[in-house]
């Protein structure tokens, strides 16, 4: 089967791990996947190609202006039809308003969209407006996956035809690497050619650290994170923050760190490839968002065996099985994540139990392979 998967990534992030996961999968099964990666003109490669190259994975690169650009949509489909592809799958808000309101007589090909989540949490934005016509859009799929149960009840999604709708679980790939006994330790090589940046590691290891690994942006909740380290600083004197990625809030994180006195506490290193190789070297995992679906993040801190807490959003009471798993934060507070924070601080027992009973859950529930198999499942469904 030959499957075109349709992105407009904006960077390296959960819905682009999650991509290549189930594109890396897809291979293993016997199909052939090939990503089509949609970008501006003036831009030369993203980091989901440069990253789906090194995997080995088919890449198709259009260039092509800002906006809803069908012309450009029109030139994919020229592209699927020509190579024989069987299926379309669109993945995020700008390709499924691209493709999903082209008419069926044009589009040809049967189109399979995953709903990752919506982000926007302000009112009167751009991004909210995309997201509106996103919802519209779905009504056009012949298939719309979603990657939480919890996503069901969302009030944008209630026009959807029942018949159309799938849960399919983010998974993460078994690969043996930055698991919970393979991961690095404190004392392993971190030479240059290690692969691990220094600066981290050496940040880690001088204290408790708190660690998170997400897009620098206002849905991610890290205003309260950063607040919530502040409130613990006093009692906690070696504890310490590491985010690691990049976004658009980067100035505002950096102006309350300097406004907290923080300086010394805080670590925004910016993107690093492979971020969930650092796992191992935080003393507590901390999802502070404000919205989510299923964030690959979530997934790999269980797999790796360091323990979470969360805010109660999207599919995250579901994966650690409401509170069985990982702390969760009923009312996305600082005061509420300190609180949370301190608990785990201080209780090792609670810590082996709740990773313990996380590894067990992602390992059973949450793979790649099980992944890819369900979407194979309902492209053939479409096909056949």
């Amino acid at each position: 089967m030959k499957i075109l998967h349709i992105i407009d990534s904006g960077g390296l992030y959960g819905a682009e791990v999650m991509l290549l996961n189930v594109m890396s999968e897809q291979v293993r099964l016997g199909h052939e996947p090939t990503l089509a990666s949609i970008g501006g003109k003036r831009v030369a490669e993203k980091q989901l190609e440069t990253e789906a190259i090194r995997k080995g994975l088919n890449v198709a690169k259009f260039r092509m202006r800002a906006g809803p650009n069908f012309w450009g949509a029109r030139e994919i489909l020229r592209f699927a039809v020509r190579n024989g592809f069987d299926i379309l799958h669109s993945h995020g808000y700008k390709a499924n308003i691209l493709f999903g309101f082209l008419p069926k007589s044009i589009r040809r090909l049967p189109l399979v969209t995953t709903l990752h989540g919506w982000t926007s949490k302000r009112r009167w934005t751009k991004l909210r407006l995309y997201e509106w016509l996103d919802a519209r859009s779905l009504n056009f799929m012949d298939a719309v996956v979603m990657v939480s149960d919890f996503m069901r009840s969302h009030p944008r999604l209630r026009s959807l035809n029942p018949a159309g709708v799938h849960v399919v679980h983010n998974g993460i790939l078994m690969d043996g690497r930055y698991g919970p006994s393979d991961g690095p330790a404190f004392s392993d090589d971190i030479s240059p050619s290690s692969g691990f940046d220094a600066s981290i590691v050496n940040f880690c290891a001088s204290g408790f650290t708190v660690g998170s690994i997400g897009r620098l942006s206002f849905e991610k909740g890290y205003l309260n994170l950063i607040r919530a380290l502040r409130l613990l600083m006093d009692r906690e004197p070696d504890i310490r923050l590491a985010i690691i990625g990049e976004g658009p809030q980067r100035d505002e994180l950096e102006r309350e760190v300097r406004k907290l006195g923080m300086e010394s506490r805080v670590l925004l290193p910016g993107y690093r490839p492979d971020a969930r190789k650092y796992l191992p070297f935080f003393g507590v995992f901390v999802l502070s968002s404000l919205t989510e679906g299923l964030p690959m993040s979530l997934l790999e801190a269980m797999r790796a065996g360091t323990p979470i807490i969360s805010t109660r959003v999207g599919g995250v009471p579901e994966v650690l099985r409401e509170g069985q798993a990982g702390i969760l934060v009923d009312v996305p507070t600082s005061e509420q994540l300190a609180a949370g924070i301190f608990k785990l601080l201080h209780d090792n027992g609670l810590r082996m139990q709740l990773t313990g009973r996380a590894q067990s859950i992602v390992t059973e529930c949450y793979t790649s392979r099980s992944m890819a198999e369900k979407y194979i499942n309902i492209y053939s469904s479409l096909i056949y």
